[in-house]
């Protein structure tokens, strides 16, 4: 079982500023993140204030991240959804060493 994140890195189109927020942390097996991932892209709202029109989800590599393209109202947001496993930290309940080596 490893430790997971998902980290969302949102921009709205005509805009520069892109910015990474983590959406969740969890432990579970490879399989079951990658299942987590792939409904946090289809459901996840990168703001709070944005009123979906359209969503398209697209899956970019092995399935450890996936690249949606929203359409509010407004306005629209390139996002990018990531599946990242912890493999190492200073946490003195890892021992501030590799995870599971």
């Amino acid at each position: 079982m490893g430790h997971w994140v998902v980290v969302v890195q949102a921009s709205t189109r005509g805009y520069d500023d892109y910015s990474c927020n983590e959406v969740e942390r969890f432990d579970d097996t490879p399989e079951r993140a990658r299942a987590r991932l792939y409904e946090i892209a289809c459901t996840h709202l990168p703001r709070r204030s944005l009123r979906q029109q359209r969503r398209d989800v697209f899956r970019t590599g092995d399935g450890d991240a996936y690249y949606v393209s929203i359409k509010g109202k407004v306005s629209t947001f390139a996002v990018t959804y990531r599946l990242a496993e912890l493999v190492w930290s200073t946490d003195p309940g890892s021992g501030g060493s590799a995870i599971g080596s």
